[in-house]
């Protein structure tokens, strides 16, 4: 894949990694209910995780030679009311970041091994949230 092209779908990614940044946030402040604290301190750690995302993919877009994108992917800036929705909502935006994460993956050379390595470790990131997400999911029943 070329650089323009990879240049792109990485600023596609940072754009969602923005959005998931604030929709954890919120999701953290409006929660309530049994196991609220618990579950908003975790939403606050993920939202943590998410800016280093961006911050990752930020170095490898400028080093890919292009401009990393300010832009926040309103589609992914998904409210929620309830405790049920909150982790229905980022269970969803887990498993789609992962596939997408994984199949930009695919597109790149090992020999690149600066930006292979940090995809790995965002994936690896996801998926530790994604199981985290699920055994909250869990523990609430």
């Amino acid at each position: 894949m070329d650089n323009i092209k990879l240049i792109e779908l990485l600023n596609h990614m940072l754009s969602q990694e923005y959005a998931c940044t604030i929709r954890y946030a919120t999701h953290a402040d409006i929660i309530s209910g049994p196991f609220s604290e618990e579950i908003a301190e975790r939403l606050n750690e993920i939202a943590g995780d998410e800016l280093k995302h961006a911050e990752k993919l930020r170095k490898r877009i400028t080093g890919l030679g292009g401009v990393p994108t300010m832009q926040v992917s309103a589609e992914d800036l998904k409210p929620a009311a309830t405790l049920d929705q909150i982790l229905k909502v980022n269970i969803a935006e887990e498993m789609g970041a992962i596939h997408s994460y994984t199949q930009i993956l695919k597109s790149v050379s090992p020999e690149n091994a600066i930006l292979y390595l940090a995809l790995q470790e965002i994936i690896a990131d996801e998926q530790e949230h994604l199981e985290e997400l699920r055994n909250l999911e869990h523990k609430k029943q």
